[in-house]
């Protein structure tokens, strides 16, 4: 039987310092003192979690300002309050869609409070067009963001819809085959994410988007990662009829998002029936296009649309910058940890296949709570495994790739922004080399029937 964690107690460094690091269960806490016993200020937090979320961008807060001081009027007043924003709001518009490389009508983007929203609100349109008053059938991947799969599951569930999740490779890309292998006569919607924000892997969104059209059925992609780290231009996804877009994915606010509509696409599906709401989500005085009532967010709305536009003009900067920090770290984890089969990066080899700015690496034999616990204070990360005091539950993106058990559950994504410094990197690098070979040094896994239990 296993040994229950109860407590664990690591010392490290010189004998000018002593860092002790306390555990009750998984959840650690980290102090400093020095030899007189005096509490230290803890040291800056590097953040290598832009995937998860990123701060509001300089230019960005700088570019709302305006609109949460002197233009704070309703944008639907006729008055000259109102004006300035209203006109902001249809420039945010055209920002977005800059960001698409379309020259489309502005009231091609919805926008929304969050991806989830959009996400949503793409899959209710699938259904409120379809011709098929039944037996509806959408096809997607088995590594969607839960705002896709979950929803997707709910339709299972209450009979709505049927649902076909087409598998990914070892490297969590799907082959373009199998999704066009996947459509059937009934086929309402296939939604496939750009990027996963845990592998960073690059979906084939352009070769799935050109079959699609082809045989008429709505295609809608998940670029919230995607979104200012590779190109999200229209022509260069196939022409998706619908796209998902987030702002605090891009240096915008939480809070904030839109969803393109490609301009006709819904009535181009409704065939047989003569009238349909498309798309009303909250009913009230009429916002955006009478489709999701309620004042708008103006100054949020600002900071998408310059936060698109700016992540537009700088992609190219920005994604050489990311690419080249994210070769540095694993460089650096590589040349202190070893190679061989000691760690294991997940995700896609071939660069043109993932997100620039994204590091999956699995370390063998180690548990990436108490790896994350450990150097939570110095280093903002994520683990590739949902960690539990009981045990570990690896993430349903790293099974449905079968990593081994024994890399993923010792799997961190590390994930950097454009603002990312090279000495940041280099001593993210050490700390999370130091935390790793420190559970390598004190921690015995003992292998049992395919599960990895910890003895301390």
């Amino acid at each position: 039987m296993a040994a229950k964690l109860s407590s664990l107690l690591f010392f490290t460094g010189g004998a000018a310092a002593t860092t002790v690091v306390a555990a009750t269960g998984l959840y650690l806490t980290r102090r400093k003192s020095n030899d007189e016993g005096e509490e230290e200020e803890e040291e800056e937090c590097i953040y290598l979690d832009y995937n998860g979320t990123t701060p509001i961008y300089k230019e960005v807060l700088e570019a709302m300002m305006p609109y949460l001081t002197t233009h704070f009027g309703n944008p639907s007043s006729s008055h000259k309050f109102g004006q300035a924003p209203r006109n902001a709001i249809e420039l945010a518009r055209t920002q977005i869609l800059q960001l698409l490389g379309s020259t489309e009508p502005s009231n091609s983007i919805w926008f929304t409070g969050c991806g989830t929203e959009s996400d949503n609100l793409a899959i209710q349109l699938a259904l409120q067009s379809s011709s098929h008053t039944k037996n509806k059938h959408i096809v997607s991947s088995n590594v969607e963001h839960p705002a896709v799969d979950l929803y997707l599951k709910y339709l299972e569930k209450e009979g709505i819809a049927s649902v076909t999740y087409v598998p990914v490779a070892n490297d969590g890309r799907v082959n373009p085959q199998d999704m066009v292998d996947a459509l059937q006569e009934n086929t309402i919607l296939v939604t496939l994410m750009l990027a996963n924000n845990e592998s960073g892997a690059l979906q084939p969104v352009k070769a799935v988007a050109q079959e699609c059209r082809k045989r008429g059925i709505l295609m809608h992609t998940d670029a919230a990662q995607a979104a200012g780290k590779v190109s999200c231009e229209l022509a260069d996804l196939g022409f998706p009829d619908m796209i998902t877009i987030v702002g605090h994915k891009l240096g915008a606010p939480k809070g904030i998002a839109a969803l393109y509509v490609r301009p006709g696409c819904l009535e181009e599906h409704k065939r047989t029936i003569r009238h349909i709401d498309h798309g009303i989500m909250l009913i009230g005085g009429g916002q955006e296009f009478g489709r999701r009532g309620g004042t708008e967010n103006t100054p949020y709305m600002v900071g998408l649309g310059f936060a698109s536009q700016h992540a537009h003009q700088h992609l190219a900067h920005n994604a050489a910058h990311m690419e080249a920090m994210r070769s540095r770290l694993l460089r650096n984890l590589t040349e202190r940890l070893g190679t061989g089969d000691r760690l294991l990066v997940n995700g896609p080899k071939n660069a043109h296949w993932r997100l620039p700015n994204t590091l999956s690496i699995g370390f063998k034999n180690v548990h990436s709570g108490i790896l994350l616990a450990g150097i939570g204070n110095l280093v903002a990360a994520s683990a590739g495994a949902a960690c539990h005091s009981s045990g570990g539950g690896v993430s349903s993106i790293l099974t449905a790739m079968q990593i081994p058990m024994e890399y993923a559950q010792g799997t961190l994504r590390l994930s950097l922004g454009p603002n990312t410094r090279a000495s940041e990197i280099d001593k993210a690098s050490r700390i999370i080399a130091d935390a790793v070979e420190q559970q390598w040094n004190s921690i015995l896994l003992v292998q049992t029937g395919g599960v990895f239990i910890l003895y301390f």
